[in-house]
């Protein structure tokens, strides 16, 4: 089974699903638990957010000092044979000059995001998730780039927080959602359409309410909301369909939830192309299904990145 064709339910606003609603009732101590996003990491969210010609290195590389742990884990990737070039360095703006900002935001984003998320093993492993948060996020800023979007960074954090969801689902209904997530990994399912069968809501308006804690933008909320039902998307549509197609292209390169959706055909995305036909110049010459076989040059590349970031090696 594919992908829903169904997806109206997908881009619901969290406010208007009964279902969530009454779930939500009696879990306000569970929801405040999820920790909030911590002052440094949205500094650095802010920081690499920017066009990448009015990034100040310097204070990347300050920001990222104050942080011990995060210092260590840049200056690590910095001196690893997958990235080191040259003599190794023992400071921090050497490792932001060696790393680039590209991957300074692959690194220092994701360690601080796996940091503050509770651990869920039994359900889903961490390391798996977010193996496909940063897959997507990844595979975002290219094709960002490629069909001339013009904030690829923004694609970055949008395909890297499209699925915040799943973090509420785990803390707040561990049990239902460790189910969905065995019958979908048994099956071969697309998650959404085991989520909202068995629970009555998706990952995609938990995604809201957590997105609202964080008081992330609204483009990247419309992004966690509607990355699985694009054409709903008003506020930055090419954005949405730019993570949404990163998002398929992850999962369909084993770089999912651990698990292979059986049918499910990378290429088989004419509704979202066509929106980034309109709003994305450099899109009109090209064709998605040559971007998927492109892609297969740098899939390695990136699960080679993510399993060193993500601490499997």
């Amino acid at each position: 089974m594919g992908e829903s064709t169904e997806t109206k339910h997908f881009s619901e606003p969290a406010a208007a699903n009964r279902a969530l609603m009454r779930a939500l009732n009696g879990k306000d101590d569970l929801l405040a638990s999820i920790p909030a996003m911590s002052a440094i990491l949205r500094e650095l969210m802010d920081e690499l957010n920017q066009p990448a010609d009015q990034v100040n290195l310097l204070q990347l590389a300050e920001l990222i000092s104050r942080d011990e742990s995060l210092a260590a884990q840049c200056l690590r990737m910095a001196n690893s044979p997958l990235f080191g070039r040259g003599p190794a360095t023992d400071s921090l703006r050497g490792a932001v000059r060696t790393l680039g900002l590209a991957r300074i935001a692959d690194i220092a984003i994701s360690c601080g995001l796996m940091r503050i998320v509770p651990k869920f093993e039994k359900a889903l492993d961490p390391v798996v998730f977010w193996q496909h948060s940063l897959a997507s996020a990844i595979m975002a800023r290219k094709l960002a780039r490629a069909v001339g979007f013009g904030d690829p960074e923004k694609a970055y954090l949008g395909g890297l927080l499209h699925d915040l969801g799943y973090i509420v689902n785990l803390v707040l209904f561990s049990e239902q959602t460790a189910a969905a997530i065995e019958k979908a990994s048994q099956e071969g399912l697309f998650m959404g359409d085991v989520e909202y069968s068995q629970l009555g809501f998706t990952h995609c308006q938990t995604g809201e309410i957590l997105a609202r804690k964080w008081n992330l933008p609204e483009t990247l909320i419309e992004v966690i909301l509607c990355h699985h039902d694009v054409s709903t998307a008003e506020l930055n549509p090419a954005l949405t369909a730019i993570v949404a197609l990163a998002d398929r292209l992850s999962r369909a390169s084993n770089l999912g939830l651990g698990f292979i959706e059986a049918g499910l055909d990378p290429v088989q995305s004419e509704l979202e192309w066509s929106i980034l036909i309109k709003h994305c110049p450099l899109a009109i010459d090209m064709q998605w299904p040559d971007f998927v076989k492109d892609s297969e040059s740098y899939i390695e590349e990136i699960r080679s990145l993510v399993a060193a970031i993500c601490g499997k090696h």
